[in-house]
């Protein structure tokens, strides 16, 4: 399906601007039940499962790592932004935001809030249909990412904060300094150790990696 197409079905389902009537407008903030945010609530699920099924189905013989990291690409505040400006949906979606706001995270929210509400009236099947039109030119990337970078997007996707290094010790010689961090997400916790602070933090986001998906 080409983007007009794409946009054509979406609008055509009645009762769509429920799910892009942000909470910041003066109507939205008045109304109890808060439908954009429960729709968000539910389409963050749906479209992770979508996500997942197809990664799962097209790269079988994949190692799990490389497949998660497909996931957290195509599931980030990033891509999902991209993705509901490239098909105007942002051009539909109504706010009041303050102007310095962080307008990718809230596209990414919308885009969600999308996506549970088209699951709501439309069932799976027509949502995995739309999900994976959205998505087409994003499905077969991967992203070769540094292993901080990974973990800061895992992170925002799964808790939405990002990570947190704490510089635990700093030992050594001028010369041959040694710095440890610690990296906490969730329940995992570990630490990393390096020449410099910014190093060792990339060998904590290492081991964050290998102890979350098991490497």
């Amino acid at each position: 399906m080409d983007n007009t197409e794409i946009f054509s079905l979406i609008t055509n389902i009645k009762g769509y601007e429920k799910s892009l009537n942000h909470d910041s407008l003066e109507k939205s903030k008045k109304n109890n039940d808060k439908p954009f945010q429960k729709y968000e609530f539910l389409g963050d699920r749906v479209l992770g499962l979508i996500i997942a099924e197809y990664l799962i189905d097209k790269f079988q013989k994949n190692k799990l790592d490389e497949i998660s990291r497909r996931f957290i690409h195509l599931v980030n505040t990033n891509t999902l932004s991209k993705i509901f400006k490239k098909f105007e949906i942002n051009e539909i979606f109504k706010h009041q935001l303050d102007p310095n706001s962080d307008k990718n995270s809230v596209y990414a929210d919308a885009l969600e809030s999308l996506v549970g509400f088209i699951y709501t009236n439309k069932g799976l099947d027509f949502t995995r249909n739309i999900v994976l039109s959205l998505w087409q030119e994003e499905l077969d990337t991967l992203p070769q990412k540094d292993p901080k970078t990974f973990i800061q997007e895992y992170s925002q996707r799964k808790n939405k904060k990002i990570p947190s290094y704490k510089l635990i010790k700093e030992s050594g010689t001028k010369h041959k300094p040694k710095f440890i961090v610690s990296l906490k997400i969730d329940h995992f916790s570990v630490e990393g150790e390096g020449v410099s602070k910014q190093k060792a933090e990339i060998a904590a986001a290492k081991k964050m990696i290998k102890l979350i998906f098991k490497k």
